[in-house]
């Protein structure tokens, strides 16, 4: 619905939209995954260095 006085602008292009809709979502998914898993490993590498005792109660 188009106010009063209102004009619309440009419609965006095919490239534009792609970028915008499937590019940029991808980057930042695979950006903000790669630091997580490597948080994560370091977290798994530390806990993987204590022994853990299970065959008594102390």
């Amino acid at each position: 619905m188009i106010e009063d006085g209102a004009m619309a602008g440009e419609g965006l292009t095919f490239l534009e939209t792609f970028t915008y809709f499937f590019v940029a979502p991808t980057v930042l998914f695979v950006v903000i995954s790669f630091f997580s898993y490597i948080t994560a490993k370091e977290v798994r590498a530390k806990s993987k260095r204590k022994a853990v005792n299970l065959t008594s109660i102390e």
